[in-house]
């Protein structure tokens, strides 16, 4: 019998994707926060570590274990890619750029935990999709006005998360991005607690949801993944 040898095949795992060119600063100021994404360029200003983990893996707050101090120091990023990227893309640039200059290292926790799932109200959604493309943008007035534009289901998650405190699941099947206005000051006087200061969020946001999105907030118990993160520097790498 004629034995052939066939050359051995190496599987490697494709290289992360990473930006051309990025910088990242220290930022000690109080500047406004922001974020800018274009088809080839990132923008971050004033943002906080924990932020940055936050947007790269596309989570809510409540699915990060962390050191507190993640919350505390605040960077900018200017970066670029070598061709245009979509906004996926960019978030993995973004873990590797955290790994490069960070040397952030962690893991996922799959964890059943209480959280509150975003639901469709009878009637369905109140608001419309985003006439134009563009990036998500959200505008905080005050706690009890939400400007959204351009908004996955999944960025108002993660827009009320720190609010409930735990995490938010989107179980709407709204695959868009919409134009979202949620103004909650004429609850203010219906809730129970604000004569004497304390406003209860909870029942706001319940109420609001359901009456000014068309959307409804259940408690439940759900598997999800949790980000723990194992090891971070608390300043990047120089430029």
């Amino acid at each position: 019998m004629l034995a052939i040898a066939l050359p051995a095949i190496a599987f490697a795992e494709a290289p992360a994707p990473a930006f051309e060119v990025a910088s990242v600063r220290f930022n000690p100021r109080p500047d406004p926060q922001e974020v800018q994404v274009s088809p080839d360029a990132l923008t971050m200003r004033n943002q906080p570590l924990f932020f940055l983990v936050q947007w790269a893996w596309d989570v809510t707050p409540a699915q990060i274990e962390a050191p507190a101090w993640l919350r505390q120091s605040c960077f900018d990023i200017a970066a670029k890619a070598a061709g245009p990227a979509g906004e996926a893309q960019m978030r993995l640039m973004v873990r590797k750029l955290l790994a490069d200059r960070f040397g952030l290292t962690l893991h996922t926790d799959a964890r059943v935990v209480p959280v509150y799932a975003i639901t469709l109200a009878k009637g369905g959604p109140k608001f419309q999709e985003s006439p134009t493309e563009g990036t998500f943008v959200l505008e905080r007035k005050n706690p009890v006005i939400l400007n959204a534009h351009h908004a996955r289901m999944i960025d108002l998650a993660q827009g009320i998360s720190g609010e409930v405190g735990r995490p938010v699941v989107d179980d709407t099947g709204l695959q868009g991005r919409y134009e979202i206005h949620m103004d909650l000051s004429a609850y203010l006087n219906r809730n129970p607690g604000a004569g004497d200061g304390q406003l209860d969020l909870m029942s706001i946001l319940f109420s609001g949801f359901q009456d000014l999105l068309g959307l409804k907030l259940e408690s439940r118990k759900q598997s999800v993944d949790v980000l723990v993160i194992d090891h971070v520097e608390k300043m990047p790498t120089d430029n």
